[in-house]
């Protein structure tokens, strides 16, 4: 369905722009073998809204590791910086969406369960960063399930009324909350949500199964 326009848009990164929600299952493997654990792809359901902080609570916990979840956080720290600079890769027609949004003179940002840190090397390393007026991170450790990471973009943006404001989001909970406050929801497909696309479809405003396509029918 055609995008009814907003002058603000917040994207998610993980899954939405970046194709990298496996690299985390990656992540956890890497991070979880070091005790003799398996990843168990239940699990990514579990955390895929939640920040480091909440996902490394999730683990020591559902894992019984003789860890504490701040050294957990660590560990999964190190593992995802290197695998953003080496697994990530940008969404085919991210990149040109965000070009053609700003554009636009949509004014841009980036709020994403991922530590500001590691998004902001990400991008950086991807080569957009530039294309955002800021970036932020959830401070809750239930990431996006709380809204204050959305909350937080509006100020900085000087508190539009949330209905002027698109978000783009491949995550159900994330696009859940989004809904709540207001905002203009853009459910982006992802291959590791896949399984909660049907109720997206009835749940989001807008749709972008593919950013090609999707650039097609709203901005060419």
């Amino acid at each position: 369905m055609p995008v009814s326009w907003r002058p603000y848009a917040i994207f998610d990164m993980d899954g939405t722009l970046l194709d990298s929600t496996g690299m985390w299952d990656l992540v956890a493997e890497r991070v979880l073998g070091r005790w003799n654990m398996t990843f168990d792809e239940r699990d990514r359901d579990n955390t895929v809204a939640l920040t480091i902080e909440g996902t490394a609570q999730y683990y020591v916990q559902r894992y019984h590791l003789p860890v504490t979840a701040p050294e957990l956080a660590d560990c999964i720290r190190t593992e995802a910086r290197r695998a953003y600079t080496t697994c990530a890769t940008l969404k085919p027609g991210a990149a040109a969406v965000v070009d053609a949004l700003k554009a636009k003179g949509v004014r841009l940002c980036v709020a994403s369960g991922t530590d500001k840190p590691l998004v902001d090397a990400a991008l950086g390393h991807l080569g957009i960063l530039d294309r955002f007026e800021f970036t932020l991170s959830c401070l809750a450790p239930q990431g996006k399930k709380d809204p204050e990471v959305y909350l937080r973009a509006l100020e900085a943006f000087g508190s539009p009324d949330p209905a002027q404001v698109m978000v783009f989001e491949d995550s159900p909970t994330a696009l859940a909350t989004s809904k709540k406050l207001g905002l203009y929801t853009v459910a982006v497909w992802d291959t590791y949500t896949a399984d909660a696309w049907p109720g997206l479809r009835q749940t989001a405003d807008s749709l972008c199964e593919r950013w090609p396509d999707w650039l097609a029918q709203n901005l060419l």
